[in-house]
């Protein structure tokens, strides 16, 4: 006679329950149990694994933790990984939070692209810095650096952030006794990259300088 997995355990649970009361016995029909329900959760897929937190939640009165992960019948944290493309814990502060957590919010993401170019604009025209790097020694340090503020604007180096925001970039171009400076840049040959070169010309001119 052949039988499945399942139906092997129940008849060793109703083997067990006939017997004596004992510490031994009660162990191995934990063990049994617990050996059922994995089973039973055995192939997982999205739906069963919403049933078998759901059903610990219920059972325990509270949303499971990724620390509950790691009982027996629980899907485990590569489980979730796999079928939901996400760390446990970013899965579990989403679709049972603890009642305790607090929500974590970064202080420089509430902004929107706008308001982080115009607060960019009025601390640089404030300070006036020579370079990236003085504007970041010179920010007010409630402030992110240059670097975050150009993440949030979706451009990805100094010249772009100054572009978009349209500051005045005629302090860049002040020696560090107050005196202007003049710089000249001058091709002497042509290659394959002039349309780069070109660009690069043009944004310094519009940065002031002169070719």
């Amino acid at each position: 006679m052949y039988i499945d997995r399942i139906k092997a355990i129940d008849i060793a649970i109703e083997a067990i329950n006939r017997l004596p009361p004992s510490s031994e016995n009660e162990q191995a029909l934990l063990r049994l149990t617990n050996m059922k329900g994995e089973d039973k959760f055995n192939h997982w897929t999205k739906e069963n694994v919403f049933e078998k937190l759901n059903e610990w939640r219920d059972e325990h009165g509270r949303n499971p933790t990724v620390t509950d992960l790691v009982e027996p019948g629980m899907p485990k944290a590569v489980t979730i990984k796999q079928l939901f493309d996400m760390r446990a814990s970013a899965f579990m502060n989403a679709y049972y939070p603890s009642e305790t957590a607090k929500p974590i919010v970064n202080k420089y993401s509430i902004k929107s692209q706008e308001e982080w170019a115009e607060d960019f604009k009025r601390q640089f025209e404030s300070i006036k810095p020579t370079s990236a790097k003085d504007y970041d020694a010179k920010r007010d340090k409630s402030t992110p650096a240059w670097l975050t503020i150009a993440r949030y604007c979706k451009v990805s180096t100094w010249n772009e952030l100054l572009q978009l925001t349209g500051v005045d970039t005629s302090c860049l171009h002040r020696s560090k006794n107050g005196c202007e400076r003049k710089i000249t840049y001058t091709v002497i040959s042509h290659t394959p990259l002039d349309e780069k070169l070109d660009a690069l010309l043009a944004c310094y001119r519009e940065m002031g300088v002169t070719k």
